[in-house]
């Protein structure tokens, strides 16, 4: 009901944004000089405050399940986080242009466990201390389409692919052994939605982006997906500027490959300030 509530609500506020800018951009006439469009070769450099939920179940691969671990209760992860991100933006045609992106981050905590949690063949028992460390890589690509074309105002769909590599380390040191847990698994992350840009100002560029996913090609097998983006540019010299991105994504997979088997719950979500470069 959360998700259907926020995804009705970007839709509605697509909805709106592009009626009213599609009104003013029909009652007026701007300087074609004046009121250029975002640039069409940019790059971005920045930090990235993000805030991560986690959950994982990781099942034996005889088919037992797992323990749904909550990476933030269970092993005390910081939800809290800053990293570098990486940004580029490429407009090759009128009506098409590819956005990369990447960032990532590693967290690590130790905790004294309150209930017994199975992972994959491994059960890690009561009031064991483990060491819990969660890697996560995200490499994203997005693919947009121009339906609507004017001179302040682009409007059209995307499609997009994030994909991520997550490392999930439990670690615990017995008497007489240590016990140790490694997942390692690239999933992709698949993503259908609507994009817009808009010249608010001489030099100033909002645009962004809302999308989801929803397929289940097998019984063990899952990906649903939605993700939001608001970016706002102020270019202060000829191709210099600064910007600010506010984002919120979720997934929901159930894996069953090789490497893993289970469920991974992601919800991230946070801001970020960057440097831009456009031509």
């Amino acid at each position: 009901m959360k998700r259907t509530r926020v995804l009705l609500s970007l839709g509605l506020f697509l909805s709106a944004f592009v009626l009213t800018a599609f009104a003013q951009e029909e009652t007026t006439a701007p300087d074609a000089t004046k009121w250029k469009k975002k640039p069409s070769l940019a790059f971005k450099v920045g930090a990235f405050f993000p805030s991560v939920t986690a959950k994982f179940r990781v099942d034996a691969p005889a088919g037992a399940p797992g323990t749904e671990v909550d990476v933030n209760k269970d092993f005390g992860l910081d939800k809290n986080a800053t990293t570098l991100r990486l940004d580029g933006d490429i407009r090759i045609a009128k009506w098409f242009s590819v956005n990369l992106g990447f960032y990532g981050n590693s967290r690590s905590k130790e905790k004294v466990i309150d209930k017994d949690i199975q992972i994959g063949n491994t059960t890690f028992h009561v009031n064991q201390t483990l060491k819990g460390t969660l890697r996560n890589d995200f490499y994203n690509a997005d693919f947009k389409f121009y339906l609507i074309n004017k001179p302040r105002f682009d409007f059209g769909v995307y499609a997009g692919i994030n994909l991520a590599h997550f490392k999930f380390t439990v670690d615990a040191q017995e008497l007489d052994r240590q016990l140790i847990e490694i997942k390692k698994v690239w999933a992709p992350i698949p993503s259908l939605g609507l994009h817009f840009s808009y010249t608010l100002l001489p030099h100033v560029y909002l645009y962004g982006k809302a999308g989801y996913f929803n397929f289940k090609p097998g019984k063990r097998t899952k990906f649903e997906s939605a993700a939001t983006s608001l970016n706002l540019d102020w270019y202060f010299y000829k191709f210099m500027g600064i910007g600010v991105r506010a984002e919120y994504s979720f997934f929901d997979l159930d894996l069953d490959v090789a490497s893993y088997h289970g469920n991974i719950k992601y919800n991230i979500g946070g801001f970020n300030g960057y440097l831009t470069i456009g031509f």
